[in-house]
């Protein structure tokens, strides 16, 4: 490469660009992305020491964690006005939190050009509930409870859940619930084989505190709401 073709690499002017094809943007926990990453080269030759392809989660306002990451290529060169294109398929984790109020996702792809600006592609995507989780949702929207915020706990490395962050969903009754001994309640789950570990901790008007363990398996689907609501009438103190 000339001299001035490096200056005009270093300073982003006919460099290579990227562009992520997505078949979808909705995925669930578990399912894998299935994409195609385009580089588009600039007019001149271009080495790219490495392309990423990563999935990001917001955990807090200012805070977002890496859940998932591959690298497609390392070390190849892109000639001069060409079009070079790689398919790219990863799986999301189990623990990948469902996009929910401030709660969001996205696709990073990134070239690692040496002595360049880095190119990068950010395509937004949502990540929709397994069924045992929408079962969950479902059932204690059923019983008259209403959200009141959704949030991301970091867990530390040596939790026994074994999980980095749990996703907690917080809840009060609504107008005319069936649970009158429930003034707020929080619950997260923790992604099993088939199904859901389901973990509960409510607040009784009295100010008592509650703590509950219930497994969703995947095909609990209409006995969950009766389920609930006996166990959160009980009263008796579990983990």
């Amino acid at each position: 490469m000339s001299w001035m073709g490096r200056l005009l690499s270093s300073v982003g002017i006919g460099a290579a660009r990227v562009d992520t094809l997505l078949a979808r943007d909705q995925y669930r926990p578990g399912e894998t992305i299935d994409a195609r990453v385009q580089l588009i080269a600039g007019q001149v030759d271009q080495r790219i020491d490495g392309i990423h392809f990563s999935v990001h989660s917001r955990l807090a306002p200012k805070q977002h964690a890496k859940i998932a990451h591959c690298t497609l290529a390392e070390g190849l060169t892109l000639k001069a006005n060409t079009v070079m294109e790689l398919p790219v398929k990863l799986a999301l984790p189990q623990f990948a939190p469902i996009s929910s109020g401030p709660i969001e996702s996205w696709l990073h792809t990134g070239l690692e050009i040496p002595k360049a600006l880095d190119p990068t592609d950010i395509d937004p995507i949502a990540i929709l509930p397994t069924s045992s989780q929408q079962a969950v949702l479902d059932a204690l929207a059923g019983l008259g409870l209403e959200q009141t915020g959704v949030e991301i706990e970091p867990l530390p490395s040596q939790s026994r859940l074994g999980l980095p962050f749990l996703q907690q969903w917080h809840y009060r009754p609504g107008e005319g619930a069936e649970l009158a001994g429930v003034e707020q309640l929080s619950c997260a789950w923790r992604p099993l084989t088939s199904g859901l570990e389901l973990m509960m901790d409510y607040r009784s008007p009295s100010g008592q505190h509650y703590h509950h363990a219930l497994l969703v398996p995947e095909d609990n689907g209409t006995k969950l709401k009766p389920k609930l609501r006996n166990l959160l009438t009980s009263h008796n103190l579990t983990i």
